[in-house]
């Protein structure tokens, strides 16, 4: 590109049109407080020149192609020196140079690609030099520690005006769109202030800041002067004049300025971690130039202000970084191990204005939506997040007007939001909202320009540009800031984390519930073909001639309640599984009196076998205690006493019943009978014997070795007595689940349809069955529902999905399952009643009772 491809802006004739595309760094032209020569080639030869070059160094006429000695003097080899060790950045630096005739100068000595350029100034008085020093000392020792920024900016702002002598000093803070606002002014008594102001972005357009972030200072000295053009070879190459100290200044930002009624100005750049964070302006309303020195110490004290800045921003983001570690640390702690951050969330959301100004906030998992403080409806918020996943790449978005930012969304006093997705496949994330922050901005100037047709075409209205005017700002709320944004970004991370974390415990439940499962059906199938087996021989034999059908029904269902027990204590925890556990579940519910009912005996485990068998055997004895022998009447007692031989490893049974009715020997031969006499020597090679003493029935029973557990621990003999079983509560459970809604979760209909039915007829409740966990949901989601059965396991998926959503409801439920350990249950509902199967429905009304009893 040469000069013919420019087309010149003529001072005084200064288009606005132009000022977005005007090539501020090449003017061809130099303020005229100092002259300028351009040398290139091997000589070096001079290239380029200013006008008043030879009127300012004193000496005779240039022209192109003289060698740098033949224009300077004895003055070429340091000015050689200096550019050998000059960049294109910064120039080197010399005052006080002497060139031929007597003229010294100070001097500035740039690279440019192959080219010198060398600048040359009135040299700086040599007291002045000191008095500099002086000052610039006592300005950065009161800017050293600063307590926080806007002290700093006061604190500099009055010094560089006492330092300089400028009328004003302002410090002026670019905002986001790079309009700005006078934040800082020390100005003349009687000048009207411009502090609080607003400018439009227009007033310093994209090419002069970044020229501004580029050469860090800026002097005008007069902006009514005219600018001195420089003499180039024809043809030539613009000169890139960027950091050139005399380098002319726009006609449109001299314009400005005399419209402002500013004849002097001086920029000093605040550079804020690479970016142009603002302007120290220096307005003088006479013309006044500055000294070489005083421009370098100037700039100094920009480049150290800029350094403090950019402390007081990190040491401030360390304090917020640091406060939301300690929170995060915190709210990690307290998630570990759980599968649902919900539950906990809220505690959290109420601290969450101390780190991140805001009024509201909430947290969006799946189908949940739970907030505290000020927030917009669950509908809205879906919106909004669904506008924000899609505008911002599922990351960090925020607004300080979301009726621009998402027009899909209705007015309302919350006008900003900060969204953090944590889990964007889910659209789950962390909401926070701002209110509306009704202001009143006052500009210096209205912001959209004023334009009046003139004799050089489309003008800025003089002076008129600068009166106050208002804008009133509404449906917007207060900016999210960097530091803001920063720490949501630490929140991400912290939720990512807990939400990997949950998914990961999650899927392992899922894994150990089916491998468990699986498990369980490889190991129990035989023993529950062998279970079916007994069941039917139970069923098949006929009852009693005297008995009812109720009669055979109750005994029918106290047989497979034992049998169940006994299947439950063998594929339990070993604890479970000793003769003394057996006898405790069996004969508890008897214990109605001290000494009803006396255990002593060494904790021995039995087998599988033996457990099946003596299950069956005790529960006969017992059953047949309670309605002819000692247990029928109150001062009745039963005594059972076992001993084990550890050296051939034989256990012997004693059982015996005292204090009851006269005993007769029965005429016929029942099921307990058929269990004494045959089922101990047929299924344990073992001996049983039973007699009719007149003081009460005893029953002898002896197992061998093999009905032990061989890991058996060898632990001396314990006495114990069943505790009395407690009172039913009061009101009865009948009546407390009266009428109400309740909801069973069961894929196998006939179990689901028996407790149906004793829910229907005996409690007039309704009844709603869901055979697989979307309709459990469904059904939470249309009907009021009291409470709950579910089923841990429903069509090979976990229930857990259900006892979330009842939980957080704060709905009474029990879980149910076939499996024989408790440690069947998701960790997540480690407190809620579990029911084995076979269960009976008077059971599930007992524990729904006790669970609705306590919520209300």
């Amino acid at each position: 590109m040469t000069k013919q491809d420019i087309e010149p802006i003529v001072f005084g004739q200064a288009d606005l049109t132009n000022c977005d595309r005007e090539p501020i760094h090449i003017p061809a032209s130099i303020q005229p407080a100092g002259c300028m020569m351009v040398f290139a080639g091997s000589g070096p030869e001079l290239v380029a020149f200013s006008q008043n070059t030879a009127d300012f160094l004193q000496c005779p006429p240039l022209h192109h192609g003289m060698t740098l000695e033949q224009c300077v003097g004895h003055a070429a080899p340091l000015i050689r020196a200096l550019a050998d060790n000059g960049n294109t950045t910064y120039p080197e630096i010399a005052f006080n140079v002497a060139f031929p005739g007597d003229r010294r100068c100070d001097v500035a000595v740039h690279r440019s690609r192959d080219s010198i350029i060398v600048e040359c100034e009135p040299a700086t008085p040599e007291q002045m030099h000191a008095r500099l020093a002086i000052k610039q000392r006592k300005l950065l020792q009161c800017a050293r520690d600063p307590q926080d920024k806007m002290s700093l900016l006061r604190a500099v702002a009055a010094s560089i005006r006492r330092m300089f002598g400028y009328d004003r000093v302002m410090v002026y803070r670019f905002a986001p769109d790079w309009s700005g606002q006078v934040i800082v002014e020390d100005r003349r008594d009687d000048l009207e202030s411009f502090l609080g102001q607003h400018f439009p972005s227009s007033d310093i357009p994209a090419q002069a800041r970044e020229l501004y972030r580029r050469a860090l200072i800026r002097v005008i000295g007069d902006a009514h002067c005219q600018p001195v053009p420089l003499v180039e070879q024809p043809g030539a190459a613009p000169l890139d004049m960027s950091f050139m100290h005399l380098r002319a200044v726009s006609p449109i930002h001299c314009e400005y300025l005399i419209n402002m009624g500013v004849h002097a100005s001086m920029s000093v750049s605040l550079i804020v971690d690479g970016r142009l964070w603002g302007l120290i302006a220096c307005h003088h309303y006479s013309p006044r130039s500055l000294f070489m020195a005083e421009r370098i110490a100037a700039k100094m004290i920009g480049e150290f202000i800029g350094l403090q800045v950019v402390a007081l921003h990190r040491s401030r983001r360390l304090r917020l970084a640091q406060a939301a570690q300690r929170f995060l640390s915190r709210f990690l702690d307290d998630t570990s191990g759980m599968t649902d951050l919900l539950p906990r969330a809220r505690k959290y959301l109420v601290e969450l204005p101390g780190l991140i100004s805001c009024d509201g906030s909430g947290v969006l998992s799946g189908q949940r939506w739970i907030s505290v403080g000020r927030a917009l409806p669950e509908a809205d918020v879906r919106t909004l997040v669904a506008h924000a996943g899609t505008a911002a790449s599922n990351q960090i978005w925020h607004s300080d007007c979301l009726t621009r930012d998402c027009p899909a969304l209705p007015p309302s006093d919350l006008c900003g939001a900060l969204i953090i997705p944590f889990f964007p496949e889910k659209e789950d994330c962390l909401v926070l909202f701002r209110r509306e922050w009704a202001r009143t901005v006052v500009w210096g100037g209205d912001p959209e320009k004023t334009y009046s047709t003139g004799p050089h075409g489309i003008r800025l209205t003089p002076r008129r540009s600068f009166e106050i005017w208002t804008e009133e700002v509404r449906q917007h709320s207060a900016s999210w800031s960097a530091d803001h944004v920063e720490v949501a970004g630490l929140f991400r991370s912290a939720l990512m984390e807990v939400a990997a974390r949950s998914n990961w415990m999650k899927l392992q439940e899922t894994l150990i519930a089916d491998r468990t499962q699986r498990i369980l059906n490889d190991e129990l199938n035989h023993r529950v073909k062998n279970v079916l087996s007994v069941v039917r021989s139970l069923v098949a034999r006929l009852p009693p001639r005297q008995d009812s059908v109720a009669d055979y029904r109750r005994t029918i269902q106290g047989r497979i309640k034992a049998l169940a027990h006994a299947h439950d204590l063998a594929i339990g925890a070993s604890a479970d599984t000793s003769l003394h556990n057996l006898l405790i579940t069996e004969l508890a519910p008897y214990a109605s009196g001290e000494g009803k009912i006396a255990l002593r005996g060494p904790d021995i485990r039995l087998t599988e076998r033996a457990l099946t068998l003596l299950a069956l055997l005790f529960h006969e004895l017992t059953t047949n205690a309670v309605k002819y022998g000692a247990l029928s009447i109150p001062s009745g007692r039963v005594t059972v006493r076992w001993t084990h031989d550890a050296a051939s490893g034989i256990c012997t049974i004693h059982w015996a019943e005292r204090d009851g009715p006269p005993v007769q020997a029965p005429d016929r031969s029942g099921f307990g009978s058929l269990l004494i006499d045959r089922a101990v020597s047929h299924d344990l090679q073992g001996t049983a014997r039973r007699r009719f003493d007149p003081e009460g029935v005893t029953v002898d029973i002896s197992l061998p070795a093999a009905a032990i557990m061989r890991d058996a621990p060898s632990a001396n003999p314990k006495a114990s007595t069943p505790k009395e079983t407690p009172p039913e509560p009061s009101p009865r459970p009948e009546d407390l689940l009266r009428g109400r809604t309740i909801l069973i979760l069961e894929d196998e209909f006939l179990i689901a349809a028996d407790l149906e039915m004793t829910l229907l007829s005996d409690l007039a409740a309704d009844v709603f069955l869901a055979p697989d966990i979307q309709t459990a949901q469904d059904l939470l989601k249309t009907q009021k529902i009291d409470c709950a059965i579910l089923d841990m396991n429903v069509q090979g998926l976990c229930s857990a999905p259900v006892a979330g959503l009842l939980t957080e409801r704060g709905i009474p439920f029990l879980f149910a399952t076939g499996y024989g350990s408790e440690k069947l249950a998701a960790p997540s509902f480690a407190g809620v009643p579990i029911l084995h199967k076979p269960y009976t429905p008077a059971e599930v009304i007992a524990v729904l009772a006790t669970l609705v009893m306590e919520r209300d």
